[in-house]
């Protein structure tokens, strides 16, 4: 496949490839040298305390936070070059955060088309029929009229997974999606998300949900203090933590 980032995507290449990652913000190092990669297809978990520098990795594989040093590679394309075309490899990531992040003056409809028509230049009915498309998926299609303060707070969430979904990525970044729901909302996103790994759908997930991250995950990594503890098969390492610090902290969450 030749992507959009003007190189091809080779068979077996990970989508998603972390070489020796430091972030400091001031004289605090928040990562500490990360190495890790997301393969084609992969739901890779990543859990944590808080403060451990999960989220700062996440958004630093889309550059939403500056490397202070080391690669990060996009299906092959290394996006801390500072030549790279970072727009157009980014058109391939879709990202999902804590907060919805949704328009509130906008209708649901409208949250979704807004960025296929100004981004991906797509005329009004192509946009219109994506957005109804990907509603369907989250299962919300009878919500596109309305506004978001009348979504509760799982519903918003859905929302904001069918507009990244209608950018049509490669991937998905979520940081913590059901964090800012109410426990009973948060099934129906875990649900979407469950849907989008069983369509092979390429995920980097940073949760506090354990039960999802051993039943959908294929690989889970713990980290602590701004490096990676431990990684492996969740079912393995949820089960029988081989690090100390793996053990504290799933002693308090499990």
């Amino acid at each position: 496949m030749t992507s959009s980032g003007g190189a091809a995507h080779k068979p077996g290449q990970a989508a998603i490839a972390v070489r020796d990652l430091h972030k400091y913000f001031g004289a605090v190092e928040v990562l500490k040298g990360i190495d890790f990669s997301v393969d084609d297809g992969q739901v890779v978990c990543v859990v944590g305390p808080s403060g451990s520098g999960k989220s700062t990795l996440l958004r630093c594989v889309n550059r939403l936070e500056e490397p202070t040093s080391g690669q990060i590679f996009i299906e092959g394309i290394d996006i801390t070059d500072p030549e790279v075309e970072l727009d157009q490899v980014r058109s391939r990531i879709g990202m999902v955060f804590q907060q919805f992040n949704l328009f509130p003056h906008l209708t649901v409809l409208r949250n979704l088309t807004i960025a296929q028509q100004r981004v991906r230049k797509r005329g009004k009915d192509e946009a219109r029929e994506t957005a109804r498309r990907n509603l369907a998926r989250v299962g919300l299609a009878d919500r596109e009229g309305a506004y978001p303060a009348h979504l509760s707070g799982g519903q918003q969430q859905r929302v904001a997974i069918a507009r990244a979904l209608s950018m049509d990525p490669d991937m998905m970044l979520f940081d913590e999606p059901t964090s800012a729901l109410d426990p009973e909302l948060v099934g129906d996103v875990l649900g979407v998300m469950r849907a989008l790994a069983r369509e092979g759908m390429t995920m980097m997930v940073v949760t506090h949900e354990m039960g999802f991250a051993r039943e959908v995950g294929d690989n889970l990594v713990f980290m602590d203090d701004g490096v990676i503890v431990e990684e492996g098969v969740p079912a393995q390492v949820l089960n029988n933590p081989k690090h100390h610090r793996t053990e504290a902290f799933l002693s308090k969450v499990l």
